[in-house]
């Protein structure tokens, strides 16, 4: 199954997912977005779940965008009933071999999968319940039971709640009790969504650890004022946007650095700036490192540094002569990142200022 599916909440008409299923011979991946109404406010769920060939729940990620504020969660499973959250065990998810998030009906189609009950057949589970927007993870008793070939009764063991739950012949939703109710099906997405997908994280890599702190503070999107110097002299000021991901399954992040500004590209003032840069840790020399890519003039700068207090300071070379580069002033949404060159007499010059504004995360 390669499709893209999509649900309606009709229970109060007032939210929507739509999931991007992938399988091949290791297992299936599962990728969505729910936009819902929350007590009359936008809640936006990003989530990507992976399972192996047993169906069993191996890795979630999930990114909720409420209230003004991003929050992320990835949690991770042995396949044996031993999880992780945030790289740190959880205890209390032991035994649960699925995910069931709160939002989503398309996370049904694991068990009933995994399960593969015969008709007439019964059986208890224990599932990861992920709560949104509280963003809140309990180990929840749940049974299914089938009732014909497509139909399945499932029960809340911790509550009252029961549903019917019809599935397609791949074992998903079509129509989950009074709640949800499938509207369209079709191909899975495009070549450079699916692209975006496999690069994209939600969250850091556990096996980063504590390194990930430098940086999860930029994850999301800033307004730059730009200003770049010459001689020690600003010559040129626009505005510029900044977006930082996590990436490459969470050990890297990536981000996209636009001067001037999509939509002011008409009239480039400053140097102009369509580029990437990738940051990693090197777990053993205990630094950052990053490459930043600009192909508009075909400039690559290789960088490494850590963390000190509100900066953090990425030294390297940049047209063959040694140069810096500085987060400074950092507070939860405002940095100045600035580039300086080292002069022969050994000063160092201003080469440019950004000064950032967080727009989203």
């Amino acid at each position: 199954m390669n499709q893209t599916l999509m649900w309606r909440r009709i229970l109060d008409e007032a939210s929507f997912e739509q999931a991007t299923v992938r399988q091949d011979a290791d297992g299936t991946e599962i990728a969505g977005t729910a936009l819902l109404a929350e007590a009359g406010a936008p809640l936006r769920i990003d989530y990507r779940l992976t399972c192996d060939a047993a169906w069993i729940t191996r890795r979630v990620e999930a990114t909720q965008s409420f209230q003004g504020r991003a929050r992320t969660l990835a949690l991770d499973h042995d396949g044996q009933g031993q999880w992780r959250r945030g790289g740190t065990p959880a205890p209390e998810l032991e035994g649960c071999l699925d995910v069931d998030l709160g939002i989503s009906p398309a996370t049904n189609a694991l068990p009933i999968n995994r399960l593969r009950l015969a008709v007439g057949e019964t059986q208890k589970i224990r599932a990861a319940w992920v709560l949104f927007p509280e963003l809140q993870v309990k180990a929840a008793g749940q049974s299914y039971e089938r009732l014909d070939d497509k139909c399945y009764s499932y029960r809340g063991l911790d509550s009252d709640f029961q549903a019917e739950v019809t599935v397609d012949a791949a074992g998903f939703p079509t129509d989950y009790g009074t709640i949800w109710r499938r509207i369209a099906t079709g191909p899975a997405t495009r070549v450079q969504q699916a692209t975006a997908e496999a690069l994209l994280s939600s969250a850091a890599s556990p096996v980063l650890g504590e390194a990930a702190h430098a940086f999860d503070w930029v994850i999301g999107g800033w307004r730059a004022e730009v200003t770049d110097f010459a001689e020690g002299r600003a010559v040129a000021s626009d505005i510029g946007e900044w977006w930082f991901s996590w990436a490459l399954d969470g050990r890297a992040i990536q981000d996209v650095w636009i001067a001037p500004a999509r939509g002011r590209r008409r009239d480039i003032r400053i140097a102009d700036r369509y580029s990437t840069t990738l940051r990693f840790y090197d777990a053993e020399a205990g630094l950052w490192r990053i490459i930043w890519i600009n192909p508009v003039n075909g400039a690559v700068n290789r960088l490494a540094g850590t963390r000190q207090g509100d900066r953090i300071l990425l030294e390297g070379e940049e047209y063959g002569r040694p140069a810096r580069w500085s987060f400074n002033d950092i507070r939860p949404d405002s940095f100045t990142w600035r580039g300086e060159i080292q002069q022969p007499d050994g000063r160092w010059r201003l080469d440019a200022e950004f000064r950032l504004r967080r727009v989203m995360g």
